[in-house]
């Protein structure tokens, strides 16, 4: 497995972060739905989420690099009241890497590293959303003992 180093992002990482998150974002939505987006609209979309959950206290930006320097990864960290407990958790909102650093063991890492930075935060749980087409990513949540707690459900009219 390759080596990546992790930093809190900078003001240099925005367009990274952007395209990232924009590129996640896409691959998030149900094939189905894609049909009806165009690029532009997505990324509309996500930019203001972005903006409006960023804006909010303990979130945070980290990003990966290759041993050249080269950005290679995104983990968004933040927190997150439980709806149904009320408790405050840490919450990943974001883990994307790169598509030429994919299957190298990158989003394991950053799994770890967000698992650790809740612990030493005293955060008594983490968790995540994933979408439900996104095999990849659900078997390594499931291999990280993360568990299925809630399903989403949509439907078209």
């Amino acid at each position: 497995m390759a080596e990546f180093s992790i930093a809190a992002a900078t003001d240099a990482d925005d367009a990274f972060f952007r395209e990232l998150e924009f590129q996640t974002t896409w691959e998030s939505i149900p094939p189905a739905a894609r049909e009806h987006l165009t690029h532009d609209q997505v990324r509309e979309a996500a930019q203001a989420t972005n903006e409006i959950l960023l804006s909010q206290p303990g979130h945070r930006l980290f990003v990966a690099r290759a041993a050249d320097g080269r950005r290679a990864a995104l983990l968004w960290l933040g927190r997150r009241r439980d709806p149904v407990s009320g408790q405050e958790e840490a919450w990943i909102y974001s883990i994307a890497v790169a598509p030429e650093f994919r299957r190298r063991g990158l989003a394991r890492q950053l799994l770890r590293f967000a698992e650790q930075l809740a612990r030493q935060e005293g955060f008594a749980a983490l968790g995540l959303m994933v979408a439900a087409h996104n095999d990849a990513a659900r078997r390594l949540y499931e291999s990280a003992d993360f568990e299925t707690t809630q399903v989403m459900m949509r439907k078209p009219l």
